[in-house]
Parts: structure tokens; C-alpha cells; sequence
């Protein structure tokens, strides 16, 4: 499935070249509108060494050359050349981050590729579920009030425990809802259920995410102390990764947590219960995958003795 295309339109010896770069999770294109036809070159992540996309066209004065690479984390450049002389860039050094992608795409074992997308499908019934969670939450909060819509949420959460274990037996192929934390992903449903029963306030509700997320980032610097044995290992297991260290990765998360719980507390105390309901319903999903993204990807750049492993394989 293809996530997003972007687009240059370099101009070169007077005439402007349309060039497109469609990216995906496994696969990338470059497509250049040449005069004669469109020219492209594809390459995919998960057969083949990362490398730079390149598309020769000709031209009266020799043949010229596009070349489209990483950027950055988030974007890529590209470079028109003709025997080694640029000749238009996008951006200054548009490759720059060649080096880092292709370390990332490695895996420290061998040669395997460091993603396993697999992993994507076998977590969409999880994802799915989550984001099922989220929208109950919210539709529910605006027809009634916060603590039924919280007390409806967890008690939909729970449910996904039995249904789990029906839909494994119908199916009689394994199928996660609860994103392999089952035991820990109850136990803060209860605790959610729990804390919004017990306190009959709307407002108290609004800090149940601070409590959460404080409860949370606790359980998994514990378990970062403990070489991330157990919570961090488990959510490796999750992630397309095969060289994620598992000790980095329980900090980062745990850095996480905190960080939402804060956030939760200071939209809480500074904004209106809309603006609250609106935060956590959509902004804070995002601030929760800036945080996870770069949780992993500092857990990718450790060294130790479980880094090369893939966690929770055993």
C-alpha cells in the first residue's frame, strides 16, 4: 500500500522535468516524466540493499541522471547530475541520511533484513481493536459524560479477553486483541474500570490518564532495571525490529509514559472538558507515536548483550 508521494519539479537547461518518489513500507518507486515517456526504478526493502533510486534520461549534451535518497527521518531530495556535475539539488546534501537508513534496514545478525513486516499483519486485529477503544471513548463521552464513556471503554476492553479466546478457537489459528500484553493489558483495564467507578467525577476521570501513564512509565522502568525481561521484551516481540534492546526500550517507554501523564495533567488543568476530550482522543495518539517512534528508534542504536536478538522469539 502506498503511504505517501513526493514530488520535485527540478529545472534543468531550461525545462522543467516532472519527478515523483512513491514511498511505502516495503517498497519505493522513483518516476521521472521524461520527454520520451515516463522512466522509473523500484526497489524493494525487504529483497535488496537500501540504495539510492536512479533513472537515466538522454539528452542532447549526454545522458542525465536522477538520483533520489533519504533526507532525513521524514523526507527525501533529489539530485539531477551529468557526469558527476550536479546540476540541480533539492535541498543541500539531499541524500544526507543514506548512511543512517541503511544502518536501520540491517539487522546487527548477518545480513537479514532488520524489519519484518509480518509483524504488521499479525498486530492489525490489535490495532484495530485500539483505535475501536479510542472512538467508543469518544462517541460515548460526548452523548453521556466522561465517567459512563470511561467505564463503557474498560468494560469493552475486557471484553476483548473472552473474544480473543473464542475467535482463536473458531478459527483455530492464533488472533491477538490485545496486542501481546494480555496479562498487563488487563490488569490496567481493571484499574481503569476501578478508578472510574470509584471516583465519581468528571474531572478525576481526566486524571485517570495521568494516573495510568505514572502507573505505566513506573512498571516499565522497573522493568528496565531488570534488563527489560519481561514488559520491554514483549513488545519487542510486537515490533517489526529483529535488533531492538530490550533494556533501552523499557526507558524509552517508560519515558513515554510519563511524558503523556504530564501532558494529560496540563491539558486537564488548563483547558475545558471539550478540549480535553478532543486531546485525548486524537492529539494525544499523536504525541504517543512521536514518543513510541522515537523510544524505538533509540532502542535500535543500543549495544548489549540481547541487541542482536530477536526478543521474545523463544
Amino acid at each position: 500500500m502506498k503511504l505517501w508521494t513526493y514530488r520535485f519539479r527540478p529545472v534543468v537547461e531550461g525545462a522543467e522535468i516532472p519527478v515523483a518518489l512513491e514511498t511505502a513500507f516495503t517498497w519505493s518507486r522513483l518516476v521521472v516524466d521524461a520527454p520520451e515517456g515516463p522512466r522509473d526504478d523500484r526497489q524493494d526493502y525487504q529483497r535488496e540493499p537500501y540504495r539510492l533510486h536512479r533513472v537515466e534520461i538522454p539528452s542532447a549534451a549526454g545522458p542525465l541522471v536522477f538520483e533520489s535518497g533519504p533526507r532525513n527521518a521524514w523526507t527525501f531530495g533529489l539530485r539531477v547530475s551529468r557526469d558527476g556535475v550536479t546540476l540541480w539539488e533539492s535541498h543541500r546534501d539531499p541524500h544526507a541520511y543514506l548512511g543512517r537508513m541503511r544502518a536501520m534496514l540491517v539487522s546487527r545478525q548477518g545480513d537479514r533484513p532488520a524489519i519484518d513486516n509480518s509483524v504488521f499483519r499479525r498486530n492489525a486485529p490489535a490495532i484495530a481493536a485500539d483505535v475501536a477503544l479510542g472512538l467508543l471513548f469518544f462517541v460515548t463521552g460526548k452523548l453521556t459524560d466522561l465517567r459512563t464513556a470511561a467505564l463503557v471503554t474498560a468494560g469493552a476492553g475486557l471484553a476483548l479477553l473472552p473474544l480473543q479466546w473464542a475467535l482463536r478457537h473458531l478459527l483455530r489459528r492464533p488472533v491477538d486483541l490485545l496486542g501481546g500484553m494480555a496479562l498487563f493489558g488487563v490488569g490496567m483495564l481493571l484499574l481503569s474500570a476501578g478508578f472510574s467507578w470509584y471516583f465519581d467525577s468528571e474531572f478525576a476521570v481526566q486524571l485517570k490518564a495521568t494516573v495510568l501513564g505514572g502507573v505505566s512509565a513506573v512498571a516499565f522502568a522497573l522493568d528496565a532495571l531488570g534488563g527489560g525481561k519481561l514488559l520491554a521484551r514483549r513488545v519487542a516481540s510486537y515490533l517489526p525490529y529483529r535488533d531492538v534492546h530490550a533494556r533501552r526500550l523499557g526507558l524509552g517507554l517508560a519515558l513515554t509514559g510519563a511524558v503523556m501523564a504530564g501532558a494529560n495533567l496540563l491539558v486537564a488543568l488548563a483547558w475545558s472538558k471539550d478540549v480535553w476530550l478532543f486531546y485525548t482522543t486524537w492529539a494525544d495518539f499523536l504525541i504517543a507515536a512521536g514518543m513510541g517512534q522515537w523510544a524505538v528508534a533509540w532502542a535500535r542504536q543500543g549495544e548489549g548483550p540481547d541487541a542482536g536478538a530477536r526478543p521474545g522469539s523463544g
